[in-house]
């Protein structure tokens, strides 16, 4: 899980710095590629914390 966590970081950066050249479908693209990388970020620690919620002793 935290090799697709680096990959979407690593897109979330990317699509960033395209997001503030100015072209609009450019633009457009990368916002959409930051939405779905941070759901893919946050849906993996969330699914993460479940699976170890699992496990706990209690």
């Amino acid at each position: 899980m935290s090799v697709t966590n680096a990959i979407s970081g690593i897109i979330v950066v990317g699509a960033l710095l395209q997001i503030g050249q100015g072209n609009g479908f450019v633009s457009l693209l990368a916002f959409i590629a930051v939405l779905i990388a941070s759901v893919n970020i946050f849906g993996g620690f969330y699914v993460t914390r479940r699976m170890l919620n699992m496990f706990r002793k209690g």
